[in-house]
């Protein structure tokens, strides 16, 4: 429980720096203005994230004996608060929970593998692939 709340606050810490722009200061009131629903709602849709970005890293966690090549959450889960603001900012909506799932595969996939061999991380890829089967099956999804 405690990695995710841990996660949840570094996906609330990266929407937070979510810009319009490389040279425009990130503005948390312009992000809840364009998405329209309330603060509440954005951070809810955000963290509904967390139960599967949890599951996915735990899986690669796993697979690479838990040797990992940095700090997961500065590094995937704050970035994926920033890219999800950022869509909203862009888009006018959050991603949808395909683009999103897609997003958090290919980047802890990415994240897991630096300094790999092939061989290496393509078992960890299968290891996050098996987990986000697993997290459909469960329904651990975001309620799209």
């Amino acid at each position: 429980m405690k990695q995710q709340l841990i996660t949840a606050g570094f996906f609330i810490e990266g929407l937070q720096d979510a810009s319009t722009g490389e040279n425009v200061r990130p503005n948390y009131d312009v992000l809840i203005e364009i998405w329209g629903k309330g603060c509440i709602e954005l951070v809810d849709a955000l963290v509904s994230y967390v139960p599967l970005a949890t599951s996915l890293s735990d899986a690669a966690a796993r697979a690479c004996d838990g040797n990992y090549p940095g700090v997961f959450d500065y590094e995937v889960s704050s970035r994926f608060g920033k890219w999800f603001g950022e869509h909203i900012l862009q888009h006018g909506h959050e991603p949808s929970e395909l683009r999103a799932s897609a997003w958090l595969i290919g980047h802890i996939g990415e994240f897991f593998t630096k300094g790999l061999t092939k061989q290496q991380a393509d078992s960890i890829k299968i290891e996050i692939q098996q987990a986000f089967i697993l997290a459909i099956k469960s329904d651990a999804l975001p309620a799209a």
